[in-house]
């Protein structure tokens, strides 16, 4: 018996120009079918390849072939047919004609069943679900730089959290992870589940669980058990493997960064709003549910809440739990340390200890929250060294108009480009200023080291000018030629 489409692959073939040989060699039948089916009108053998063509000898081993398929299906038509022959000595077909029918038998078997995957739902507070990522992400500087993030998501919830960072997770980076995730959650779970990473597992065998050490240590300390999963099992922890996707598709993907801080700041931002949504398969809002689930973890050992220390960027702005803080300009590109108290923000300097400032923790995420008195200490300082440099200036000609010039041309330099400014009125003489500053303000663009190169040129000027040529030349000291240099030059030093 042959199926409905093999009699059409025979009539393709034929069509296309191929022998009755070939055409059972390729469709690894024999060249009597073929001739049988190419000879047969198309509703005819179309009625006929749904019926066997006459009883074939290895009818006798049906009920073992079928069983031996239903038991092994992968078993292939080459081992079947030694061992038919063995058991079955009277059949006397060849090994094609068995393939052929082996193939007929396979056609009416039942296929392997797929394992079918449901939803296991668990009860509030008990689980996180924790698995690794990593992902090429654009930056601002036109490059882009591997990301290496770890999600944590509680079961019941579904609330989410991401730790960030770019090198690949060691041991205590993936505790610090965990001690990030429980302070965003605001509580433990009983149990952790991880695929078998070695950051979790040394050696799993027959389920039998070697778990890292230090790992271990920070669980029991903690007080969580962590639960391995099965390898390539989806079904152990599919609600945190879809959150992974989200991660990369949702929220790195078409994204431009500038830093790691940038990351953390707009990932933040982006939780918000992931948490808030409506979930596709709870229909509930993870962010409620955990609101209500938070009251069921256990509390966070007060060992594990420490101090931590944050760098202020260059606009003098800290990160703390998804929203940005200001501390003085002092501090900026500096480390502090912060803590919470009592819903404050409270930044202290890690060195001296002495207290900095306190904010008002925000009750959303995203959010710059600024002291503008943090700012006004740039502008105090700035405003101070204009009116004293003016002052200093105003006595020569053009000299307040210099000081003008140098902070509207330079406005970012501004507090730097005024000390210079003071510097120099200290170590030049008041002719040179006077004779400089009209060469300074006929320059198209101002700035100190402009200022700097032409007083100097001025002073060594004036220092030329005021050698004597006729000064009597010591009687050692020779001719002109065999005269060292060093007796120029205490001329030129001669004040």
């Amino acid at each position: 018996m042959i199926g409905v489409m093999m009699y059409h692959s025979i009539l393709s073939l034929q069509a296309s120009g191929k022998s009755q040989r070939e055409i059972a060699d390729l469709l690894d039948i024999s060249k009597t079918t073929v001739n049988v089916y190419c000879n047969l009108p198309l509703d005819e053998g179309e009625h006929h390849s749904c019926q066997r063509v006459g009883k074939s000898s290895f009818d006798v081993a049906k009920d073992y072939l079928v069983n031996r398929l239903s038991l092994k299906p992968k078993l292939r038509s080459s081992r079947l047919f030694l061992e038919v022959i063995k058991k079955y000595p009277e059949i006397k077909s060849k090994e094609r004609a068995f393939r052929t029918y082996v193939r007929a038998l396979r056609e009416h078997l039942p296929t392997e069943s797929r394992r079918c995957f449901g939803i296991i739902e668990t009860d509030s507070g008990k689980q996180i679900q924790v698995d690794p990522g990593e992902m090429k992400v654009d930056f601002s500087s036109n490059r882009r730089v591997k990301v290496y993030f770890v999600s944590f998501v509680l079961s019941y919830s579904r609330q989410l959290f991401v730790h960030f960072q770019f090198r690949h997770y060691k041991t205590a980076d993936f505790i610090e992870a965990h001690r990030q995730a429980f302070i965003y959650f605001e509580g433990i779970p009983q149990e952790c589940v991880y695929d078998q990473t070695k950051l979790v597992v040394i050696q799993e065998k027959y389920r039998e669980v070697i778990l890292n050490e230090e790992f271990h240590q920070f669980s029991l300390k903690t007080g969580f058990l962590p639960s391995v999963c099965e390898g390539y099992d989806p079904q152990s922890k599919g609600k945190v493997e879809r959150t992974v996707r989200e991660v990369k598709e949702g929220f790195l993907y078409g994204r431009t960064f500038e830093d790691l801080q940038d990351i953390q700041a707009k990932g933040y931002q982006w939780l918000a709003h992931f948490n808030s949504r409506v979930h596709a398969t709870t229909q509930k809002i993870p962010v409620e549910v955990w609101n209500e689930e938070k009251a069921l973890l256990k509390p966070i050992p007060a060992s594990l809440v420490k101090p931590a220390c944050r760098k202020a960027d260059k606009t003098g702005l800290i990160s703390f739990c998804g929203n940005r803080y200001s501390v003085p300009l002092i501090y900026q590109e500096r480390q502090v340390v912060v803590d919470e108290e009592s819903g404050m923000l409270i930044v202290t300097d890690p060195i001296t200890c002495e207290f900095i400032c306190t904010h008002k923790l925000g009750l959303r995420k995203g959010e710059i929250i600024k002291n503008n008195n943090h700012y006004r200490d740039y502008e105090v300082v700035l405003a101070d060294l204009n009116i004293e440099v003016t002052e200093l200036l105003s006595t020569y000609v053009g000299g307040a108009n210099l000081v003008q010039r140098i902070v509207k041309e330079n406005p970012k330099e501004a507090r730097d480009q005024l000390r210079a400014l003071r510097k120099f009125f200290n170590k030049y003489e008041q002719e040179i200023w006077q004779e400089a500053l009209v060469d300074i303000n006929s320059l198209g663009h101002v700035k100190a080291t402009s200022v700097e190169k032409i007083l100097n040129t001025v002073e060594r000027t004036r220092r030329l000018a005021n050698i004597s040529l006729d000064e009597p030349v010591p009687n050692n000291a020779g001719s002109v030629i065999q005269r060292s240099l060093e007796d120029y030059m205490k001329v030129l030093n001669h004040d």
